[in-house]
């Protein structure tokens, strides 16, 4: 006779697969459970498979990882992305994100669920600050990621991980050249984290006033000036505030550009708001 939970996990009702795996935590024989749980990281149902996630860092801490860790090995090589995708998830939960980690992550930034996308980008920069091959590999994800999204959620990534590093401007100015206005936003995003961005940066945020139709993109191209000003104004060009000036006085019909443009003056000690 096979185990009650074993049962309640072959339902047909979402609850009741749920009810199993929460029950699952508590069992006396929660261990043998732990492969029936691996297996319920691919279910089609979020909060099942976020409760099998559960159950099995609850069993883990509660009598040891041994069986939680085969279980969850064996859903990291399964043919489903979701399962991999939990399974992922489940293990940075009870160790460090590691690189056996990494394609399960590169293949969950592409997800449609947006809250995928972003738990796997950040469990990505969690990894990248404590192994050096993630870096690269956001980096070839900005540039030749498949889809827009993959492109965009690793723009972002790469924003957290290396704000201060040169390559990172390098790629952001890329990227802000990219056919997708999502990942072209993203970059001018990103570049107002730079730390300390060689002057091309300011450059080419300034060419962006005059050059991009986009008034989204515009606006974060000032926010990303006045950013770089804050902390340090001698790394824009001394053309920077009169320009700023020059647009705001240019840009008659855009009030949120003219705002954008008074907050960076403000920041950059050049002005104060106007009325």
């Amino acid at each position: 006779m096979s185990h009650p939970i074993l049962q309640q996990l072959d339902s047909q009702d979402p609850a009741q697969r749920q009810a199993a795996c929460q029950s699952a935590a508590a069992d006396p024989g929660a261990t043998l459970l732990a492969e029936a749980l691996g297996t319920a990281l691919g279910d089609p149902v979020k909060a099942v498979g976020r409760a099998a996630s559960d159950a099995l860092v609850a069993i883990a801490r509660r009598v040891g990882a041994d069986d939680v860790q085969t279980a969850v090995r064996v859903a990291l090589h399964s043919q489903d992305p979701p399962r991999r995708w939990r399974a992922a998830f489940t293990a940075a939960r009870l160790d460090p994100p590691g690189p056996r980690l990494l394609p399960a992550l590169v293949e969950a930034i592409a997800s449609t669920d947006g809250d995928v996308r972003w738990a796997a980008a950040k469990l990505m920069v969690e990894m990248g600050h404590s192994h050096g091959e993630v870096l690269p590999v956001l980096i070839g994800l900005v540039r030749t990621g498949e889809s827009p999204v993959v492109r965009r959620m690793a723009t972002f990534a790469l924003r957290e991980l290396a704000p201060g590093r040169a390559e990172a401007a390098e790629i952001l100015l890329e990227a802000a050249g990219d056919t997708d206005l999502g990942v072209r936003r993203a970059a001018f995003t990103a570049m107002a984290s730079l730390i300390e961005p060689p002057p091309q940066v300011a450059e080419y945020l300034l060419d962006t006033l005059h050059n991009e139709s986009d008034p989204p993109t515009r606006r974060l191209a000032v926010l990303a000036l006045g950013e770089i000003g804050a902390q340090d104004p001698d790394q824009l060009p001394r053309r920077a505030s009169r320009q700023l000036e020059q647009t705001r006085s240019s840009s008659k019909t855009d009030p949120d550009l003219r705002r954008a443009i008074d907050r960076a003056l403000t920041r950059l000690g050049a002005g104060r708001p106007r009325p």
